[in-house]
């Protein structure tokens, strides 16, 4: 019979302990390199976003009660409120939004989440009858998403074409101002909008830093942090496609 190698129980116990080592350590060196690039990352997305010195956020009602003074507070230059979604939703908490924010003298405009299903007409009517003259001082935005079973494939974008550019007419001719787009590159495309006096874009997927041209604003974080009254919330942030002159030319 063939002698076995029979090795030291200490031995297998050390073997071991030496792999549980190695496991550990592989283990904190992905944590670190993870959190050392997530740190860069950070680090880089400030310091495009100080190209950018206007900054604003949306609010909706999910958002809770909000401080107005301490968004000012925190660097925020311009708010925009939900009002309407399609042609019977209205945010319960635009109103109680729009008369607190007249006390922080911030600029403020208000949306209307687009509805593929409903009409211009009816979608019109539902956003008049709910801001009224509430409307702030910058331009009426119209935000436009995919949601449900509706994506790039399911539109009928040559209907879609006509709604959207009817509902702007709509707005724009009842409120004499501009409207500005809410939307993604693509669904920006696909409506064949051009960017000009009347109708305006705001870039969702726009990259911070490079050139976007055709955009008014551009969002740059869909959850920035903001500690207002001890309390941490999180909000969508966008920024100016400009410096403060043209920001204080812009609403002028």
């Amino acid at each position: 019979m063939k002698r076995r190698d029979i090795q030291p129980i200490y031995a297998e116990t050390y073997q071991r302990r030496k792999r549980t080592r190695r496991v550990v350590f592989g283990i904190f060196l992905l944590i670190l390199i993870g959190f050392s690039t997530f740190l860069l990352l950070r680090w880089h997305e400030n310091q495009q976003l100080k190209k950018y010195p206007i900054h604003g956020v949306t609010i909706d009602q999910s958002n809770g009660y909000i401080d107005f003074e301490s968004l000012k507070s925190k660097g925020i230059s311009f708010v925009y409120l939900k009002a309407t979604q399609g042609a019977a939703f209205t945010d319960d908490s635009f109103q109680s939004n729009f008369e607190r924010s007249q006390g922080s003298q911030l600029p403020i405009g208000v949306y209307h989440y687009f509805s593929f299903t409903s009409s211009p007409t009816a979608q019109f009517k539902n956003f008049v009858r709910q801001v009224k003259y509430n409307t702030g001082s910058l331009p009426i935005c119209i935000q436009i998403q995919y949601y449900g079973t509706f994506d790039q494939s399911t539109i009928h974008w040559q209907a879609a074409r006509k709604e959207v550019r009817q509902l702007s007419h709509l707005l724009r001719q009842y409120y004499k101002r501009p409207v500005v787009i809410s939307a993604t590159q693509q669904i920006i495309k696909s409506l064949q909008l051009k960017a000009n006096a009347k109708t305006q874009f705001w870039l969702t997927d726009g990259k911070i830093g490079r050139p976007n041209a055709d955009a008014t604003f551009i969002q740059a974080d869909d959850k920035a942090g903001f500690k207002l009254d001890s309390q941490l919330i999180f909000l969508p942030m966008s920024v100016f496609n400009g410096n403060r002159r043209q920001w204080r030319e812009y609403i002028n």
